[in-house]
């Protein structure tokens, strides 16, 4: 350190706040040190370089954060976004975006490039084929609401590769002109093997041709005043929803293309905590929203007990791939 860049060191001290320093006695040094007038003996001189030090790690440790805080901001505005976005072409189209992604592979299994933190708020519900009755609803209601084609990648995809040994981004893993996606053709009365749902422990077993998940994929109990009723506050905790998740891909932005409302793109979310388990990396994992849409509910109360589906899906939230909604991606980004 030359005699110049010790000038200009001695002045940024003078100036500094010195209330990050938490030891009294040596916040009180500092403090003594900082009104002196003239100049400092070698010994003190070593004390305002050990001060300085010491303001520029609390400087460090105040803004640690600032990062995971614009983090969540950037997610809760996006998912906020596309939300208003959703809901606004389908009250201008009277439909929602043709083609969404499926969050299972062909056979119906969880997606090998998932975020683990996704198995703790997704299962899977398989419907049944075309020609059972609560399949039969599914496809009238898939129709109906304007969403006549899934996405899905094929089983045991090889992550990164597609059939013709392409490098693939995860997010578009689930495109048609990547070659590493099959079509299901609801509007041809096809459905996908199975959908990812939010599970629900309070539907009752016997009910449907195959039963409502009560239990997430990675085993914990979806006790429904806690979890369905966490995502929409329509969803009561003492009833039976069926809630299917679709994510928003980059052929649902592409379909709504020719609207005077198109949605133009699909964003990306990003999560770095460090831990496998919890953060959402786009380089290995899929990283697009998802839509929860409820397609109906089992009357619990009505003298005989029946199965009401709904005309349409209806929208329930907007949530993140590692399952936090709206409010919550906005809650982090102010801590």
């Amino acid at each position: 350190m030359n005699i110049n860049q010790m000038k200009s060191a001695i002045a940024k001290f003078r100036k500094a706040d010195l209330s990050v320093i938490k030891d009294e006695k040596l916040r009180n040094k500092a403090k003594k040190l900082q009104g002196k007038e003239k100049g400092f003996t070698l010994l003190e001189l070593l004390v305002v370089i050990t001060l300085i030090a010491i303001l520029a790690t609390g400087a460090l440790i105040a803004y640690e954060d600032v990062g995971e805080s614009a983090e969540a901001a950037s997610a809760g505005n996006a998912a906020a976004t596309i939300d208003r976005a959703i809901r606004t072409y389908r009250a201008v189209e009277n439909v929602y975006p043709n083609q969404w992604d499926n969050l299972l592979d062909a056979n119906g299994d969880e997606l090998t490039f998932a975020a683990p933190v996704m198995s703790t708020f997704l299962a899977a519900w398989e419907p049944g084929v075309s020609g059972n009755t609560d399949a039969d609803e599914l496809i009238e209601i898939f129709e109906e609401s304007g969403i006549e084609e899934l996405q899905q990648v094929n089983a045991g995809a090889v992550l990164g590769v597609n059939a013709a040994g392409e490098d693939v981004a995860p997010n578009r893993f689930h495109n048609e002109s990547t070659g590493s996606a099959l079509e299901v053709e609801i509007e041809d009365g096809d459905l996908p093997a199975a959908f990812a749902v939010l599970p629900n422990d309070n539907c009752p077993t016997g009910v449907l041709t195959n039963d409502y998940p009560t239990a997430t994929f990675s085993g914990t109990n979806a006790v429904s005043n806690n979890f369905q009723n966490r995502y929409g506050d329509a969803l009561e905790g003492d009833e039976c929803h069926i809630v299917i998740a679709l994510g928003f891909g980059g052929d649902a932005a592409a379909s709504t293309t020719f609207s005077n409302v198109a949605i133009a793109q699909s964003p990306t979310y990003v999560r770095n905590t460090g831990d496998d388990d919890t953060e959402v990396n786009p380089e290995i994992h899929y990283s697009r929203y998802i839509g929860l849409f409820q397609a109906g509910q089992y009357d619990l109360e009505a003298t005989t007990p029946a199965w009401v589906w709904n005309d349409t899906l209806r929208l329930i939230a907007i949530v993140s791939p590692d399952g936090k909604n709206i409010d919550e991606l906005v809650s982090e980004a102010q801590q």
